[in-house]
This record gives C-alpha cells, structure tokens and sequence, in this order.
C-alpha cells in the first residue's frame, strides 16, 4: 500500500491569465516531483481549462506543456467570435431569445447562445470531445464545477461523478468541452450554458431537471469547495482525504483603496469585498485544519501576493507588477507575457512549497 502523502490541487479562474500562470505552477510541481501525488485537481473557469487539459491530455507533462503553450500563444478569442457569428448559430440564438422573452403564454428556457460557440471550440481540441469520466491522468480524480442559476448551488462535473446537491447525481455522460464552457462562461460576457440532465437521489428518484450554468467563480474562484475537509458524504460525493491542499490562485487581488460615491462604483466594490471575504474564510478554514488536522499542509500560490510577504528572496524574481494587470480573457498571449505569467507562478510555488511544506521535497 503506498504511504505517498495525497495532494489536492485547486486552479483558480481568471481566463488565460490563471491558464499561464497555473501552468507554472505545474511545471514546478513536476519538477520536485509531486504532480504524481496529486490525487484531486479542481479547476474553474480559466483553472478548468488548465485541468481538462491536464486531466484528460497526453500522459506525458512535456506533450501537456506543448499543448497548453501553443494554445495560449495562439490564443482562443479570434477562434470564438468566428464561430459565434457563423449564421447557423446566431438564427438559433434569435430564436431561443425570443421564445425565452417574459410574457409569452408559453415561455421557454433560453437554450441556445453565444457560449455555445465555446463549447463547440473546445469540442474540437484533444480533450473536449472526451466525456469527464475518460480521464488520462493515472490516480487522478477531476473537478470542474460551474454555478446553477436556478438553484444557485454548485454544478460539478468530474471523473467520479457529476451532481448538483440540489438534485442529485447526474445519470448521462457529459461531455468535457461542456464542462469547462459551463465554469468559463464569465457572466459580463458570456451568457449562462443551458443543460437538461437526468438526476438520480436516493430519496426522490430519477428526475429530469433543466440547469443554467455560468461561471464556476460566482460560487467558488478558487475551487477550493470540493477539496474542504469535513465534507459528509450525505450531501455531496465530492468527499476527498487529502494531507495536503495547494491553491493556484490567478487572483487580481485587493483593489486600489478608494471611495465608491456612485451607483456603479458601490456595486463594483461591494462585490469585491464579499469576493474577498469569501476566500478569506476558505484559506482561514485551511489554516485551521493544518493547525489542527487533518491537513499536513497547505500552500496558496497567489499571482498578487505582495512582492514583500516573500518568506525568502528569489533570483530573477518576476515582481507582481509585471502580471497582476494582465486581463482575464482568451485573447494570445504574447511570449513575454507568457513568460512573466508562467515564470512568476514556478517561482512561487517553489519557494512556498520550501518553505511551508519542505518535508515534501525531502525524497524517500
């Protein structure tokens, strides 16, 4: 029986900005050699996209690196708006806009949009035509998870399963470009992802519910939720026993302190501190459980960690400055962004990883 600590990974969302970043990441884990620990991966929005790829990719991390590189140099934007507009689709999206208006005697779910364009992208990549039980990784347990708009509960998509507590447990495969279009589908520019499952509840039976699904960081940026200890099974399925928890997290940060004298400035603000008050609960909760188990440890690999809360100096040391501006869509990345980006999240997990956690890097 293996005696290999278990490792849960969670990929925060913020677009190909936490795609580049969490790719560094990665390649600073499997450098020390603890990405084969990793038990659990739970991705959001632009995290989704990172984990899909890596969950249901090329065994190989080299083939995976090349992968995600080229895409986020070629970008996915361009692609988007391209299949967006190909006539088919917009009559479609006509259509389902109109029958979904208020005041129809015989009004209907707005069922057809733009964000299936996304899910036709991502259908046409190595891993989006895999349904999200097809994982490649060895060990690997998957999370993706988008937010219901209709029960406002989570939707999570994964290779052990896929439920919305709500209703239960979803019976059909689903497939995972739906998946990560689902945690992706950023609400100022995405419309939600309309799907109707078949749900089965031990109590209720199987029954069809119809879900609206938009982006996974209105519940959760940081896809922490799932991996959480003290989950009880009689709510959820997505129960993990973790040692260890490293959070990638793509964060803007704290904004600038200003006032908010005006309608749209007190909307903003109010949103980021409730943002923010949220993740700071779930990183005190995982602080607790280190203190006072069951975790070992727990590592928060933030792009806008302040360059002076460095535990120790770092050589060529990519400074928050140089990213944390940096936008949160699918447009290509230039090569000294993605340079910065991927560059700045290896840094940091490494030296974090030495510092709170250094008995992982140790060896047999």
């Amino acid at each position: 029986m293996s005696t290999a600590p278990a490792i849960g990974l969670a990929l925060s969302g913020g677009g190909f900005r936490a795609t580049a970043f969490g790719l560094g990441c990665l390649r600073a884990l499997h450098d020390s050699r603890l990405l084969p620990q990793v038990r659990v991966v739970s991705g959001i929005s632009g995290g989704s996209l990172l984990a899909a790829m890596w969950a249901y990719g090329p065994r190989d991390f080299a083939d995976f690196d090349d992968n995600v590189t080229a895409l986020l140099r070629r970008g996915m934007q361009a692609e988007l708006i391209r299949s967006a507009l190909l006539p088919s689709r917009v009559l479609k999206g006509v259509v389902s806009r109109v029958r979904s208006m208020p005041g129809l005697p015989r009004r209907r779910l707005r069922t057809f949009t733009r964000t299936e364009a996304l899910v036709h992208v991502l259908a046409t990549r190595f891993f989006g035509s895999r349904t999200v039980e097809q994982i490649t990784v060895p060990n690997l347990t998957s999370v993706i998870s988008a937010t219901d708009l209709i029960t406002t509960n989570a939707v999570r998509f994964g290779s052990a399963g896929s439920s919305c507590s709500a209703y239960g447990r979803i019976v059909q495969a689903v497939p995972v470009a739906d998946a990560v279009a689902a945690s992706a589908a950023f609400p100022a520019l995405l419309p939600a992802l309309a799907r109707t499952y078949d749900f089965a509840d031990a109590r209720m039976g199987t029954r069809t519910e119809a879900v609206l699904m938009t982006d996974g960081g209105v519940y959760d940026n940081l896809g922490l939720s799932p991996l959480l200890p003290g989950r009880s099974r009689a709510f959820t399925s997505h129960v993990y026993d973790l040692d260890y928890i490293f959070a990638i997290d793509a964060g803007r940060g704290r904004t600038t302190k200003q006032a908010a004298p005006f309608l749209l400035g007190r909307l903003v603000r109010s949103f980021d501190i409730a943002y923010n008050r949220t993740q700071d609960g779930s990183r005190a909760l995982l602080n607790t459980a280190v203190e006072r188990g069951p975790l070992r440890g727990f590592v928060h690999a933030y792009l806008a960690m302040r360059d002076h809360k460095l535990p120790v100096p770092i050589a060529d040391y990519v400074p928050r400055a140089a990213v944390v501006d940096y936008p949160t869509d699918f447009r290509a990345v230039s090569a000294e962004n993605f340079r910065l980006l991927t560059v700045r999240g290896e840094q940091l997990t490494r030296v974090l990883l030495a510092h709170y956690c250094p008995e992982l890097l140790a060896g047999p």
